[in-house]
């Protein structure tokens, strides 16, 4: 298979919101009155938990197919530790993202412990949003003028 590029656009409509498009579909993101927005909508962090969510999700389903584990039921939780001074301009003593991230993934059906063993490490190694919260990735931006 070659390499996939995904795509995605946003707009500034007000305040602190973002209203994205990914493909056909609209995402939005503020942030809570604490730190300056209307609550209008999650903020990017909380949609990079869900998105971390997502992908535990859909690549728990592939690998327990794969692996013919009879998984009857799954259920994600995930939560990170940010500290708001490096969002709010003090990136000089934290980092302005996550420094620690923590998920749970519930799984119902006939499985003993080996199988999910199994089925965490292979979770891990393949989910494409934990990869890129846990080993970073090149990230690079310009700004221009409209």
């Amino acid at each position: 298979m070659s390499m996939l590029t995904f795509r995605a656009s946003g707009e500034w409509t007000g305040g602190l919101r973002i209203d994205t498009k990914v493909r056909d579909f609209s995402l939005s993101f503020d942030e809570p009155p604490s730190l300056g927005g209307k609550d209008s909508a999650p903020n990017p962090v909380e949609g990079l938990l869900a998105a971390l969510i997502g992908c535990l999700g859909i690549v728990t389903v592939v690998v327990a197919r794969e692996k013919n584990l009879p998984v009857e039921k799954i259920a994600i939780e995930a939560e990170g530790d940010l500290d708001p001074r490096g969002f709010m301009g003090q990136y000089n003593l934290v980092r302005p993202g996550f420094l620690a991230v923590r998920f749970v993934v519930k799984v119902s059906g006939k499985l003993s412990p080996d199988d999910l063993t199994l089925l965490l490490d292979e979770v891990k190694k393949r989910c494409p949003v934990s990869d890129v919260l846990s080993n970073g990735t090149q990230v690079e931006g310009r700004i221009e003028s409209m």
